[in-house]
């Protein structure tokens, strides 16, 4: 029988590979992590590692040997070259069904829920249960959480306004920002309605801390009650800082939904509970309804109400992005080797100084890097020891922020810079540009649609790819249109990068005033893994690029 779990103790003793520190969208999803995740498959005496192929630059750099890996979903590449020794199947399922070979597979506890629904259906499951944990309910008023945002917002507009007092191309953002505004609980409210909800169990940290306003202790959920609408954290009994004030306590997490919520249908994050928790949801009674992508949307729709974090966290990612990439270009003329770690540590050192030279009183932090040299390999993933010289022909950095209150994440910026040395990426880099700013932002306005802006982009860059061709960056043994199809040339932001409103084929979102995002046209091809990517945001006289200086 073949036997998958998720078990990230077992993945780093058995391959060498910490996920949440070598893979890139481990870092990035902070509300999906467990969906991107790698699996153990275990097959007989043969321990298999299951990688989304977007991951393999990264497994194989951190040691992991190829032949104990099995990729899918493959990555999407205008440059075939990238992955044409190493096939991916479509999907998880796809993979799993052919391991199986017909015969039937058993999930762990801890695998996330996506999989499981994912799974049923195609192949025969056998599950694994976990132990119920006792939990004590604490209720926390909507009231106070207002209060809270309200508090730190009004510190978060006056910073960013003082920020943005000198920057011409950002006169009249600051006339909104506002701290007053908050629809997150009447959201919250209206997404129940909309599924027939009568509760939501939020365990994902960027909706837990949304919806409380406290930073999430270890195994702590939230439950929003939709009838009374009333706001409770569940918390595993003994667990230091219980929130708000005491409800009861129950043996499990089910058992307090069951007694708690006034019907059974339960909204859950599909992609971070795991089987064990669903199944102990169900077998108390509870009708499980996937909501992750409705949560995105929910934080999505919401950005321009903490517009002033925002702009902090744009503002800090463009000033220590592109100082550590002008830091290793003098390097790098000067005839100095170093490492993709050492721009990393310049990187960090300039997110410190931005905090401290314009008196920010509230933290900055990292939230995912991506910087890696083109002669390393053109996937994305986070920076190893491994030396920048006269033999790189591109560094790209794609890296974000948290902005941090009191422990609760209240925006991140998400935005990419790259150092081209070959004249052909130097050209191409010079265009990209132009593509982001006028190809996709200039599109941006009230009343936009994700999927038209995406299909513009590729009108834009229609005519200069005869060009790309010319300079040995676009080869014609590839359709780019279909390829460029399959990823998207933006997103939303919503406390993180959006996977629920994306600027690409299908994503039928239509753009708002207050709409906040990221424009990006990554290019990977040859010898330059190049990114260029700006942030934007739709005000209500026009749009602005948050990310120029």
């Amino acid at each position: 029988m073949l036997r998958i779990t998720a078990d990230a103790t077992r993945v780093e003793k058995e391959f060498g590979l910490d996920a949440r520190k070598s893979l890139l969208f481990s870092a990035i999803r902070l509300d999906s992590h467990p969906f991107v995740a790698p699996l153990i498959a275990e097959t007989g005496a043969e321990h298999l590692l299951l990688v989304r192929q977007q991951e393999q630059g990264n497994a194989l750099s951190a040691g992991v040997p190829k032949d104990r890996m099995r990729f899918y979903a493959p990555w999407v590449t205008i440059d075939p070259r990238i992955v044409a020794d190493t096939p991916a199947a479509e999907s998880l399922a796809d993979l799993v069904r052919e391991l199986a070979d017909g015969g039937p597979v058993a999930l762990a506890a801890d695998v996330v829920h996506a999989h499981q629904l994912a799974l049923s259906g195609s192949v025969e499951l056998v599950f694994a249960d976990q132990d119920p944990t006792p939990v004590a309910a604490y209720e926390i008023h909507p009231a106070e959480v207002l209060a809270t945002f309200a508090r730190w917002r009004e510190t978060g507009v006056r910073t960013a306004r003082r920020l943005i007092a000198d920057v011409p191309h950002l006169s009249g953002l600051a006339e909104e920002f506002t701290s007053g505004e908050d629809s997150r609980f009447s959201a919250l409210k209206e997404l129940a309605a909309d599924r027939s909800l009568d509760s939501v169990l939020l365990a994902a940290t960027p909706n837990f801390t949304e919806a409380t306003g406290r930073p999430q202790p270890d195994g702590a959920v939230a439950l929003w009650l939709d009838g009374p609408e009333r706001l409770l954290v569940l918390l595993p009994e003994g667990a230091d800082g219980l929130p708000g004030a005491p409800v009861g306590r129950y043996p499990s997490v089910g058992a307090a939904v069951r007694e708690l919520a006034s019907g059974t249908r339960t909204g859950v994050e599909e992609e971070w509970i795991s089987v064990g928790l669903a199944r102990e949801l169900t077998r108390e009674g509870a009708e499980l309804v996937p909501v992750s992508a409705a949560l995105g949307h929910w934080r999505d729709v919401r950005d321009h109400e903490d517009l002033a974090f925002q702009v902090v966290a744009a503002r800090a990612s463009v000033f220590a992005i592109e100082e550590a990439l002008a830091w290793a270009e003098q390097g790098l003329d000067a005839g100095r080797s170093f490492s993709e770690l050492d721009i990393d540590a310049v990187y960090l050192d300039k997110i410190a100084e931005f905090r401290t030279a314009h008196e920010i009183p509230f933290g900055i932090e990292p939230y995912f890097t991506n910087l890696h040299s083109s002669n390393r390999m053109l996937f994305p993933g986070p920076p190893v020891d491994h030396p920048v010289d006269e033999e790189t022909t591109c560094v790209q950095l794609d890296a974000g922020v948290r902005v941090v209150f009191d422990g609760v994440n209240v925006a991140t910026s998400d935005m990419a810079r790259s150092l081209p040395r070959t004249e052909a990426a130097k050209e191409a880099y010079r265009f990209f540009f132009d593509v982001v700013r006028e190809g996709i932002i200039g599109q941006l306005r009230p009343g936009a649609v994700c999927e038209d802006v995406h299909e513009g982009t590729l009108r834009y860059l229609a005519p200069h790819l005869e060009r790309m061709v010319a300079i040995g960056m676009l080869g014609t043994d590839v359709d780019f249109n279909t390829e460029y199809r399959k990823r998207n040339v933006g997103h939303l932001m919503g406390k993180q990068e959006s996977f629920a409103n994306e600027l690409r084929p299908g994503y039928k979102h239509v753009l708002q005033v207050g709409s906040y995002g990221a424009a990006e046209i990554p290019w990977r091809y040859g010898n330059a893994a190049i990114g260029t990517e700006d942030l934007w945001y739709i005000g209500r006289d026009r749009t602005y690029v948050l990310s120029k200086r």
